[in-house]
């Protein structure tokens, strides 16, 4: 009876874990459409940081992110909201071996891979970008796998 608990308590949690994650998404931009991409920005993660961590684009634009994992562990990048960065960041450090492959606004990357994610930036402003994954993106002696995006209005 525990285990069905258990097992009913954490579909629910990623059921809404995701709901939320595509509403704070959308609010941000939109998964983009790879027929329709303006530029391909790379970006290499090393343990613990991104480089660049700065990233600008302008509005209207849909970006293929290249992503190159030269650390020695998993990396994820998750463009969202500082909240939902955070709340995500919660729930792998409860849950870290959840995969979560359904989320169009992360992609995981295996160490010496590469991955891509595609997005639409629709609105003007800064945009979050982090690694969720326990100790990536906060910690004492390091900045932290985190940056931003600059979207630049019309």
């Amino acid at each position: 009876m525990k285990r069905i608990f258990f097992v009913s308590a954490l579909t629910l949690s990623l059921i809404s874990t995701a709901v939320f994650a595509d509403e704070d998404a959308e609010s941000i931009g939109a998964p983009g459409d790879p027929g329709q991409i303006s530029r391909t920005i790379e970006i290499t993660m090393v343990d613990n940081r991104y480089k660049p961590s700065e990233i600008k684009v302008k509005q209207g634009e849909t970006i293929k992110f290249m992503l190159k994992n030269a650390g020695k562990k998993k990396h994820e990048m998750l463009i969202a909201t500082p909240e939902e960065i955070d709340k995500h960041g919660k729930m792998m450090k409860k849950f870290p071996d959840t995969e979560h492959p359904d989320e169009p606004n992360k992609v995981s990357v295996e160490p010496g891979k590469t991955g891509e994610l595609t997005w639409h930036f629709t609105k003007a402003g800064m945009v979050d970008f982090a690694c969720p994954l326990p100790g990536h993106f906060k910690g004492m002696n390091f900045p932290g796998m985190k940056g931003t995006i600059e979207v630049e209005a019309k």
